[in-house]
């Protein structure tokens, strides 16, 4: 179901920001904060330039839509509940319920084990193969759940296709899992062989393509 644009003033806007739990924020403003209840996330968005895409088509609009195509796909991913826009402050509002569980990051910094990775690997392959590029795929947007199931947050940066991904896309895709330094001390050259693995056990690749994956990981980590 699409959700309908729903308008906020810079006054209800302030006040809800100020009730809030400050998540995340950056360098002109609050971008992520939780709601008093503790059961509601609210992510603002603003267009960085002038000129641009989101000028037509608002981050928030993008996940709300991400969101519902990634559902019809069988993934799990966060419930949008509502959008609201700011004209005057130009921002847009976008709120969800928050999902209860813990980053595949935190879990793997508090007791790591290469089941994790072969999981992480099978699921990734999963998204490739139903045609899911997920610009922001690292361990901190994907979340095990309280029902044990991964789930994908921070999904604004997504695009869908009709066949599953290519060689050189699925290549690419891998790429933000292994930016962070603390992320490729965590995944570890034995995790990554795991993960790997897995993922060519699902993905319907040539060998050549699974040794390029690999190789990406080993020059990453090498790198530490």
């Amino acid at each position: 179901m699409r959700l309908r644009m729903k308008k906020i003033t810079p006054s209800a806007l302030k006040n809800l920001i100020a009730e809030s739990r400050l998540l995340e924020a950056d360098g002109i403003g609050p971008k992520v904060v939780e709601a008093p209840n503790g059961k509601i996330i609210h992510k603002l968005f603003r267009r960085k330039r002038w000129l641009s895409s989101a000028l037509f088509y608002p981050y928030a609009v993008r996940f709300a839509n991400n969101a519902r195509r990634l559902d019809s796909l069988g993934f799990n991913t966060v419930e949008v509940l509502e959008i609201a826009h700011c004209r005057s402050c130009g921002y847009h509002l976008l709120s969800y319920e928050k999902v209860s569980g813990c980053s595949m990051r935190d879990m793997v910094k508090e007791s790591p084990t290469k089941e994790q990775f072969i999981e992480l690997g099978q699921f990734i392959a999963q998204l490739h193969q139903r045609g899911v590029y997920f610009r922001s795929l690292h361990l901190g947007n994907v979340l095990r759940n309280e029902n044990n199931q991964l789930v994908l947050i921070d999904i604004a940066d997504m695009q869908f296709f009709r066949r599953p991904l290519s060689p050189s896309q699925r290549l690419r895709n891998f790429r933000p899992l292994l930016n962070r330094p603390d992320d490729r001390q965590l995944i570890s050259t034995e995790n990554w062989n795991a993960l790997v693995s897995a993922y060519g056990g699902l993905a319907a690749l040539e060998a050549s393509s699974i040794t390029a994956i690999k190789a990406l990981g080993d020059d990453q980590l090498a790198r530490g």
